[in-house]
């Protein structure tokens, strides 16, 4: 069956991203008890699975995530673009709360600032559609289970209700909320109270895992481990935000270290269209020589 998202007038005019620290908890979990449901996240499983028997009352989190639909109060939407784990867990009761924020610890943390770099570059890729096309090219865009099409935003697949469900927002507004352990699936809030949200899995999620290229000692002993690490990955045009999910590290950072380099022609740089792209020099091929 299929949800209906009416949005149109002012609800469409709130339309923003966000993404969920607390979600990206729960939805790990919920890959270590059907891991063959998130196949993508493989490697981290295999992590996981070492460090899981660390967690007390882990079980009173499985028990809630039992079944296709999961409890409202694991699924906050997010009132700020990246809100704190701390500020979402505010409203969930005290045992849950603790059983998740140990969680994150645990199997989410040591992660987070790459996972974060994946959400980031999905949100900065999808405002910029959302500048130059608008809104119904970044809904044409978000899924294959996703629809647009007369100011309806329609969800389908075998995780929706066992009825057609309507959710209007007109006056509420919509986050998209991109995700890295949502993957295959799209999700949408079924009884919202406020703004809506539909959760994605994020773009590069199939890169979260990889390691990147090892740089030569020498080189990072010359100019630092990151800035050495960014140069191997350089053999062919990347952005910003490519370069942040892949590293692990900020936008802002990867911006910084692009700078020294360039300073030193060590990296180009060059706009295609609204994307900044980076590109390491003939010198720098020598370097790495």
């Amino acid at each position: 069956m299929a949800v209906r998202i009416a949005l149109a007038g002012a609800g469409l005019a709130k339309v923003r991203f966000a993404f969920s620290p607390v979600f990206e908890t729960v939805m790990a979990v919920d890959g270590l008890r059907v891991p063959g449901a998130h196949a993508v996240h493989l490697p981290w499983v295999a992590w996981a699975r070492e460090r899981v028997s660390t967690i007390d009352d882990l079980p009173v989190l499985l028990d809630l995530l039992e079944g296709p639909v999961k409890p409202a109060l694991l699924m906050p939407v997010p009132d700020v673009r990246m809100p704190d784990l701390e500020t979402e867990l505010a409203d969930v009761p005290a045992r849950v709360a603790d059983v998740v924020r140990r969680c994150h610890e645990v199997l989410v943390a040591p992660f987070w600032r790459r996972i974060a770099a994946v959400l980031e570059a999905d949100v900065a890729a999808r405002a910029a559609l959302l500048a130059d096309r608008g809104a119904a090219a970044v809904f044409a865009d978000l899924h294959p289970e996703v629809t647009w099409a007369d100011g309806e935003l329609v969800l389908y697949g075998d995780l929706r209700p066992d009825r057609p469900h309507s959710v209007d927002l007109a006056r509420d507004g919509l986050v998209l909320s991109p995700s890295a352990f949502c993957w295959p699936r799209a999700w949408a809030a079924i009884d919202p109270v406020g703004p809506g949200v539909v959760r994605y899995p994020a773009r590069g999620i199939a890169t979260l895992w990889e390691t990147a290229p090892a740089a030569p000692d020498a080189l990072a002993a010359l100019v630092g481990r990151t800035r050495a690490a960014l140069l191997v990955l350089l053999a062919g045009p990347m952005s910003t935000t490519e370069l942040a999910a892949r590293l692990g590290v900020t936008a802002g950072a990867v911006s910084q270290h692009v700078g020294v380099l360039r300073a030193a022609r060590l990296v180009t740089t060059r706009r295609d269209g609204r994307a900044v792209l980076h590109l390491r020099t003939a010198r720098a091929d020598a370097l790495l020589e």
